[in-house]
């Protein structure tokens, strides 16, 4: 297991930590995946989780940390309990809601993090959409706010779907209701979740390859590697990443897709005169 040198990485952290105070300000979402970062010596899971928050902490002093806790079950069971639902999409993110000011009341697509809480309260026949005017991502992008992935790969970038809202260019992505209850401390409030999803089959795929090197290659996203290239630290501007892909959209409506997909899509789209719907496919 190799370690990195402390001097080294306290380096690298303050080139980081300089570049984030240019790029943004007040909040900064982290995507975590910390299975090959190995910075560090540790006793055990805990005091790894515990050493790596710590040194996001360290990076980000003068921001507000949220981390995504999504969990899919609300489209299976109907329910979200905000307090005790686990995080499904990393260990990091699970132990670091515990100590956290909140968790967003948002199916499916929920934060935890400190700071302003960032959504309206919910009420009874409310009709959420996670990526619309109003939700967690547009908060972050009106608060001059950054991105970092943090060990993990630039597929997390779930900001994407929010661009792909806020464009009114998605053809490829159809509303989809799911009903159900969302419980928080002795409150429970029935509400909509409108999520945007792809077709099963054939299913959309994003040309993740194609979107990280346009990101790189204009300046817009800065990458930090260690471990000969072992993803470290990746960091983007919400105000430069959402004008960047609204103009490439303005461009390509299909931009973000493989060809493959893309192609489906466009003759799709072409043959029914407008985009996708739910009744196309199921």
């Amino acid at each position: 297991m190799e370690i990195i040198d402390k001097k080294v990485l306290e380096a690298l952290n303050n080139q980081i930590k300089k570049k984030a105070t240019e790029l943004g300000s007040n909040n900064v979402l982290v995507h975590s995946d910390i299975k090959k970062l190995f910075l560090f010596n540790f006793k055990s899971k805990t005091d790894f989780i515990n050493k790596h928050l710590d040194n996001l902490n360290n990076i980000f002093p003068e921001f507000n940390i949220w981390m995504p806790t999504f969990n899919y079950d609300f489209t299976k069971t109907g329910v979200f309990n905000v307090l005790t639902d686990n995080c499904q999409i990393g260990v990091l993110g699970n132990y670091y809601k515990q100590s956290c000011d909140w968790r967003t009341t948002t199916p499916v697509f929920n934060f935890t993090g400190m700071g302003d809480y960032p959504i309206k309260t919910i009420n009874d026949a409310d009709i959420i959409n996670p990526f619309s005017i109003g939700s967690e991502f547009d908060y972050l992008y009106k608060t001059n706010s950054i991105i970092c992935h943090y060990g993990s790969d630039i597929k997390a970038t779930t900001f994407i779907h929010y661009v792909e809202i806020i464009s009114k260019k998605l053809l490829y992505r159809y509303s989809k209701i799911f009903n159900g209850i969302v419980n928080n401390n002795n409150n429970s409030t029935k509400v909509s979740l409108d999520y945007s999803v792809t077709p099963m089959n054939p299913r959309m795929e994003y040309d993740w390859d194609k979107i990280y090197y346009d990101l790189k290659k204009d300046g817009i996203l800065q990458d930090y590697r260690i471990f000969n290239d072992t993803n470290y630290i990746m960091l983007i501007s919400t105000k430069k990443l959402l004008d960047y892909w609204i103009h490439k959209l303005n461009i390509n409506p299909f931009y973000f897709l493989s060809i493959q997909s893309g192609l489906f899509a466009k003759n799709k789209v072409d043959k029914l005169g407008r985009g996708f719907i739910l009744q196309d496919f199921e």
